[in-house]
């Protein structure tokens, strides 16, 4: 792995990692401290995209 693209792993997953940990953080908010059908269904949502990048990204990486 090259730096440059050790760099964009890096940068990728940094973000994909806070995009969960405040999906996380709305689902409990959602559900627990002011209960909110639209700030639920945006944390799903949310985990359900970082879900899909890292399936994606798996699956290239197992191929590669």
């Amino acid at each position: 792995m090259s730096d440059r693209e050790a760099e964009d792993w890096l940068i990728r997953y940094l973000v994909v990692m806070v995009v969960a940990a405040t999906a996380l953080l709305m689902l409990i908010y959602g559900l627990v401290f002011a209960p909110s059908m639209a700030l639920t269904a945006g944390a799903l949502v949310a985990l359900a995209a970082v879900t899909a990048v890292i399936i994606v990204d798996l699956r290239s990486w197992r191929t590669a």
